[in-house]
């Protein structure tokens, strides 16, 4: 039997020669394919991230994953605490990123249920970055500071989209270390951005971040401000006047690089 959507994506070896940074799930190439192309593209200095359906065995995802694919998984497609272990050793053999998006409800008490902020923990000192978001499921402050302490003290990290109004309580989140998406949409005027500047800087001290998705405009002291406090910005829709004050900033803000660990795979929206 021919493989499943491997007409897809036939050059994916020859797409790591040639491309820095590949982003492909699971069901888009074959398993030798994927297996060459993350050889080819870690010799090359890039990388091959691999989004994690549970097509694959846990069996090769080790494998792929010690040839240098970084793993993007989530509790939809890898819930098995046992796996997932395997696979954030095989990903430290292989210098290899791992990351768990759980999108769920987070209501259980024992480290083996995945439904609880003890198995977030249990993940995360074994190596796993988390990542978590409030669209769907509304999260706990104090619950996610104590997820972001263990993270910090396990080397991994912690990123919470933010959905909704700023909260103060964000603060929480931020001086324990997590990383913090949200929309400048969603912020109450000066006393908003106020609240904001000093959580961007509660994160810095804390080596963490706050990342602003600006859909909309804001005033330029604002966005001069929000840099200084060591938030970082990212511009929806660039101002149409090359020349003006904004575009200044926005340089700015680009030269200011966000590393791969802190968002999940992109950072065209909230997820």
């Amino acid at each position: 039997m021919p493989e499943k959507n491997s007409s897809k994506m036939p050059d994916l070896p020859d797409r790591a020669e040639q491309d820095l940074e590949i982003t492909t799930r699971d069901d888009q190439a074959s398993f030798p394919s994927l297996l060459d192309a993350s050889r080819i593209s870690r010799r090359n200095g890039g990388r091959l991230r691999l989004i994690d359906t549970g097509r694959f065995s846990v069996f090769e995802l080790e494998w792929l994953a010690e040839a240098g694919a970084d793993i993007y998984t989530s509790d939809a497609g890898r819930p098995k605490k046992e796996e997932l272990d395997l696979l954030a050793k095989a990903c430290a053999r292989g210098n290899a990123v791992i990351a768990y998006f759980h999108h769920g409800d987070l209501t259980g008490d024992a480290a083996d249920v995945p439904t609880s902020w003890a198995f977030l923990k249990e993940i995360a000192r074994r190596g796993i970055d988390l990542h978590l978001s409030s669209r769907e499921k509304a999260r706990d402050f104090t619950e996610l500071g104590g997820l972001a302490e263990v993270c910090r003290r396990a080397g991994t990290r912690l990123v919470y989209y933010h959905h909704g109004p700023f909260e103060p309580a964000l603060g929480i989140l931020a001086q324990a270390g997590g990383w913090i998406h949200l929309s400048a949409e969603n912020l109450d005027g000066d006393a908003g951005t106020d609240l904001l500047e000093e959580t961007a800087r509660d994160a810095a001290a804390a080596r963490s971040g706050v990342v602003i998705h600006l859909e909309k405009g804001l005033p330029v002291e604002t966005l001069r401000n929000l840099l200084r406090s060591g938030a970082f910005l990212i511009f929806k829709t660039p101002p149409e006047d090359r020349r003006s004050r904004i575009r200044a900033v926005e340089e700015r803000a680009r030269k200011k690089k966000l590393d791969r660990r802190s968002y999940y795979l992109h950072t065209t929206f909230l997820p």
